[in-house]
């Protein structure tokens, strides 16, 4: 039973197969059918995500928020996940990792950063993928109360930061 999760997979495949059967469907027809759909809602995405891939490496290889950002008591780092978050999960994933590898995963920037990127969403990139991929251009508040979301998130961790975390 080391892995479970194995064992669930095959399980969740076999109730849809029995299900399929007690309901008289061609289970391999309707999985042939959800994959060529799929594949045209991707070709739909894949401009989006390249856009948001591009300009996300381009604003991390240029290291402007390096050079921005200056502080003694807060690694610079965090400050450069808290604004890569909200765009990508990627850039902000591996901001994290390093953080873990110069400070550790225990230390005081290990877990903000860890707090930082499991509490907030990539607002921008959701957003965009999403609503350009269904053709909304209209997103009303949407943009800013996700944007403000991420901030509050950011500056609670930034609180847990420097008066709660040890």
């Amino acid at each position: 039973m080391e892995n479970i999760s194995y064992y669930f997979i095959i399980g969740f495949i076999l109730i849809i197969l029995v299900f399929g059967f007690i309901k008289r469907t061609n289970v391999y027809d309707s999985f042939i059918d959800g994959a060529v759909y799929q594949m045209k809602e991707g070709i739909t995405i894949f401009p989006y995500l390249l856009c948001m891939l591009v300009a996300v490496n381009v604003f991390k290889a240029s290291g402007i928020l390096n050079d921005l950002i200056r502080t003694v008591t807060i690694p610079n780092e965090l400050f450069v996940q808290g604004a890569f978050r909200p765009a990508s999960s990627h850039a902000s994933m591996s901001i994290m990792l390093q953080i873990f590898k110069d400070y550790g995963p225990d230390s005081k920037a290990g877990m903000t950063s860890s707090i930082l990127q499991g509490g907030s969403d990539t607002t921008v990139y959701v957003m965009g993928l999403y609503f350009g991929s269904v053709g909304i251009r209209k997103t009303r508040h949407a943009y800013f109360v996700g944007l403000i979301s991420d901030c509050i998130c950011f500056l609670c961790c930034l609180v847990l930061f420097l008066y709660f975390l040890k």
